[in-house]
């Protein structure tokens, strides 16, 4: 599951405004002000497996707010927050500079630097408030969280702990500190006394807890940094990227920002330490998304092919297997995707795992035939050689709901997805006029995907000998584009109807899915030209 994973890459981003501060590792992120506190009732705090298990952090110096001055970070996961504290009586400025050095992943753990610049010793009280509402990811991105009941804070075994329980579950946090740190309900306290020109430092750890038992945290307190596997991923991940010159600056920075951006995105599984993922997006979807991920992986292959065999890999692993009307799973298709969070698992009909897209299941067999086509061994692809015919099995049973060749989308239950394609609001598809089209659904590029998906198990049977299981597939294929030509061509407006209704009527909008169409080679000739699509070369092309 996504919850346990890491990645590695990029500089932090901000989120939301120049005043926030977001750190991102794997699916554990944190939202802070540009002084790193988490603010209680605002969209911040520090999430790990979908959930916040901090809602408030908020440090004070002798019971004033501390000024922000800087933020610095060279990793996704890690920050300095330099601030300062208030000028004490009669002087003109400040003689205390705190630092606050936070690292998050599977928890988080913050370092504490008091540096006395003036010229006596300076006694000063830091006091960190410390909240946790243990509330679903998507109630706070949505601003909709509730007071909860069963929550509490107390002291044990030298740390601070805070817990929700609810339905017989518990999800708690647990702070420990070291620095002579005094720890009560909700808060952590020290009194200090810095010599002049010196420095004071503590260090905070915050470990998640499920059911009563911690989550060990990637970045401890007893251990340094760069000894960490988030560090390391870091310096593999630069050490192995291209080098690229170009006398244009800006496209330079560019290229290096996309690397970072990149490499921010992938996520590891715990099992599989080499096991790859692109999520799909910072923060709030550091998670695996069939559809996103697929296609982001396929994007990035001259770059590195592990993303892609690590995500198909991944996906294999979640692979339908029963029929289950509330998260919409089918035999064989390929999920939308995986969350951990309860109001997630509500909204998932229970479960961690949302198989509602029409598109990743074909576009999953798509990757494997292209990644064959950059080298992939063929061990691996006999691996995963099952799951394509577990997908293309799913195309023809649950896809093809009517029969009629072109594959469809109609939700289960009224929890699901209404639209299940790559556009996915509930207006996503409708007619020029822009009247709603009823499901089920059949979209235009869904059915070039699934026409690549046919040409590129053709070729997978050819590599091994089996011409007639070729030949079926290759039919398969043409059979597919010659109705998908003439069903969806819409010769009065010169362009493909962006769908099929649930009364076969062309939805006529004019949109960008019909790009995607291109893309796949499912066009006829004459009706783009030079279209040209993936699998005509080297394998080449089936006309009608």
């Amino acid at each position: 599951m996504t919850g346990g994973w890491a990645f590695s890459g990029q500089p932090a981003a901000s989120a939301g405004g120049p005043t926030t501060v977001t750190l991102v590792e794997g699916s554990t992120f944190c939202i802070s002000t540009a002084a790193g506190n988490v603010l209680p009732d605002a969209p911040m705090g520090l999430f790990l497996r979908d959930t916040r298990v901090l809602s408030g952090w908020l440090l004070d110096v002798d019971g004033e707010r501390l000024e922000p001055l800087t933020v610095g970070s060279e990793d996704p996961f890690s920050a300095v927050f330099v601030t300062r504290s208030r000028p004490r009586p009669g002087q003109a400025d400040s003689t205390l500079l705190v630092l606050r050095e936070r690292h998050v992943g599977d928890g988080m753990r913050e370092v504490l630097r008091v540096r006395n610049l003036g010229r006596e010793a300076a006694g000063a009280t830091l006091t960190l408030q410390v909240a946790a509402d243990f509330a679903d990811l998507f109630e706070v991105k949505e601003g909709r969280v509730v007071a909860r009941a069963g929550l509490d804070s107390h002291v044990v075994d030298g740390g601070l702990e805070l817990h929700h329980r609810h339905a017989g579950r518990s999800r708690g946090v647990r702070v420990s500190a070291t620095g002579g740190a005094r720890l009560a309900p909700g808060l952590v306290t020290w009194h200090v006394a810095v010599p002049p020109r010196q420095e004071w430092t503590a260090c905070v750890q915050v470990e998640g807890m499920v059911d009563g038992t911690a989550l060990p945290t990637r970045h401890r307190c007893d251990e340094t940094t760069v000894e960490s596997g988030p560090e390391q991923r870091l310096r593999e991940w630069r050490e192995s990227a291209p080098i690229v010159t170009t006398p244009h600056e800006g496209l330079t920075q560019t290229l290096l920002r996309s690397l970072e951006d990149l490499g921010s995105l992938r996520i590891f599984d715990p099992d599989h330490p080499r096991r790859t993922v692109v999520a799909a997006g910072a923060p709030w979807f550091m998670a695996t998304f069939g559809r996103d991920s697929l296609l982001t992986s396929w994007m990035v292959l001259p770059l590195d092919q592990g993303l892609a065999l690590g995500t198909l890999q991944t996906l294999a692993a979640h692979q339908g297997q029963v029929v289950d009307p509330l998260s919409e799973e089918e035999p064989g298709r390929i999920l939308h995707e995986m969350r951990l969070g309860r109001g997630a698992s509500l909204a998932l009909g229970g479960g961690n795992v949302y198989y509602g897209t029409v598109d990743a299941t074909p576009l999953f067999v798509m990757l494997l035939g292209e990644l064959r086509r950059w080298g992939l061994a063929p061990s691996e692809v006999e691996a995963l050689l099952p799951h394509a015919d577990r997908a293309l099995a799913w195309i023809e049973e649950y896809g093809d709901r009517d029969g009629d060749g072109f594959v469809e989308y109609q939700r289960a239950t009224d929890r699901g997805l209404l639209h299940q394609g790559w556009k996915d609001s509930s207006d996503a598809v409708t007619f020029a006029d822009g009247r709603p089209a009823e499901p089920p659904i059949a979209l235009c590029e869904v059915q070039g995907y699934v026409y690549s998906a046919f040409l590129a198990r053709a070729h997978f049977a050819r590599e091994v000998g089996d011409e007639d299981t070729a030949q079926r597939w290759a039919r398969r294929a043409a059979d597919l584009k010659a109705a998908f030509n003439e069903r969806f061509w819409l010769p009065d407006r010169g362009w493909y109807a962006l769908a099929l209704d649930g009364d076969k009527r062309p939805v006529d909008a004019l949109t960008s899915n019909i790009g995607h169409c291109l893309w796949t080679g499912i066009v006829d000739e004459d009706k783009a030209s030079g279209g040209c699509g993936p699998w005509r070369r080297p394998w080449g092309r089936t006309t009608r």
